[in-house]
């Protein structure tokens, strides 16, 4: 029974990876796709978006919250020490501020970046990111990226850059998404006399954040704030990432439940989310003019449930999997929204973007299928050499986890050889 119930565990593994996958494409694509569908017929949006980050983070922290009340419950030991916090505690609960902080500004980013783009062009560009997330490797966890990972990475770009010489604002002339106008302004948080003068200051809000200051003045190619907000959103996210990745998964962090851990997190997100409509003048004076919801539709609505689902999911992928997984399930997204925008917002693809889009795709598998290697020894090769072979085919983001397995294993095969002298 046993050696039965063993092998039909790697089919276990298999199928619960491809419904994680599946379930994180389809998040990620309904992200996109309801960010795009919420905006108003200018290309901005009517209402706050980081209200919908307040609202995403406040669920999330209700969520894990309550299920690592009832973890701790169920826990041996008295209520004093199963609930009781220490200064130690108090200390290493400040670490999650950091990914809190960059998690707040990646979800922020994206609302803005939508807005400048066609979805499309929007998920290729956003590709940039497998350069961010490698050098990050490289630079902070010193993994040695093979000559072929360079040249994809090197392809990669030429091809982003390729891209962003047909990547354009998308203004009001160019927005053709066809939206039914009974579902609009479902959640009505003000007077109607009110309705100009909020209209007006979350206009001037769009303004401000699609202002761009002359950036293609000396460049061969399109540049607008759009494409640095791309790359700035690239290095946040990779960043996030690979940290929070990382404190999942050091010291006793495999140990500790993952909605203990997401409580940390939630709280910061919760905070910088929170305190960010009140510190920055045109925010709060549109939420003391208009209130926290003004604006708001079922579009909305929808993204905001879909941001919930889609952070816990990533959460679960960092910890139980590692960051590329993240990263390679972002591609099959690239190709839906392709397919999607074509059909939803009259996307017309250039000749340029059908060359284009297939070398961008193509270099990321290119640097992925790179990393796997033969770490069979051949005949003659020392041990010494397979284990190192083994270390670098290690996929990236395993570096963070301990490395105990291999200690012990060493220890049992030593004790095994004094016994048998």
């Amino acid at each position: 029974m046993k050696g039965f119930l063993a092998q039909l565990r790697p089919q276990r593994d298999t199928v619960t990876t491809v419904l994680l996958g599946a379930w994180f494409i389809t998040l990620g694509v309904l992200k996109i796709l309801l960010m795009k569908f919420s905006e108003n017929d200018n290309g901005g949006y009517d209402y706050l978006p980081v209200t919908v980050n307040v609202c995403a983070e406040l669920l999330k922290l209700l969520v894990c919250g309550t299920i690592a009340i009832w973890v701790k419950y169920t826990e041996e030991g008295s209520f004093k020490d199963k609930f009781r916090i220490t200064r130690h505690d108090m200390l290493g609960l400040l670490r999650w501020s950091v990914p809190g902080l960059l998690y707040f500004m990646d979800n922020l980013l994206q609302f803005y970046i939508i807005t400048f783009f066609h979805p499309a062009m929007a998920v290729l560009l956003s590709n940039f990111v497998i350069i961010t997330t490698s050098l990050l490797f490289r630079l902070v966890l010193k993994r040695v990226l093979t000559s072929i990972q360079w040249a994809s990475l090197a392809v990669l770009f030429l091809a982003i850059v390729s891209l962003s010489s047909q990547s354009h604002h998308v203004g009001p002339e160019s927005s053709t998404v066809q939206k039914p106008h009974a579902i609009d302004h479902v959640v009505v948080a003000s007077l109607n006399h009110h309705d100009q003068i909020c209209m007006a200051g979350q206009t001037l809000i769009n303004n401000e954040t699609h202002t761009d200051h002359g950036l293609t003045s000396n460049l061969p190619f399109s540049l607008n704030m759009g494409h640095i907000f791309v790359i700035v959103q690239c290095f946040i996210a990779s960043s996030a990432n690979i940290y929070n990745e990382k404190i999942f998964k050091e010291g006793n962090g495999m140990q500790e439940s993952i909605f203990v851990q997401n409580c940390k997190l939630y709280m910061f997100g919760v905070l910088f989310n929170a305190i960010t409509p009140l510190i920055i003048p045109s925010y709060r004076r549109r939420l003391f003019e208009c209130g926290f919801f003004y604006g708001h539709n079922s579009y909305s609505v929808a993204l905001l449930f879909d941001v919930t689902l889609f952070g816990l999911t990533v959460s679960i992928i960092l910890k139980f999997r590692d960051n590329m997984f993240h990263v390679l399930g972002a591609q099959v997204t690239t190709v839906i929204v392709i397919t999607s925008s074509i059909y939803l917002f009259h996307f017309v693809p250039t000749l340029q973007f059908f060359l284009t889009a297939p070398i961008v795709l193509l270099a990321v598998f290119i640097y992925n299928a790179a990393r796997v290697k033969n770490t069979k020894p051949k005949h003659g090769t020392s041990l010494v050499r397979s284990h190192d072979q083994e270390e670098r085919s290690r996929p990236e983001g395993m570096e963070l986890l301990p490395r105990q397995r291999h200690n012990s294993a060493s220890k049992t095969s030593d004790e095994e050889t004094e016994e048998e002298l």
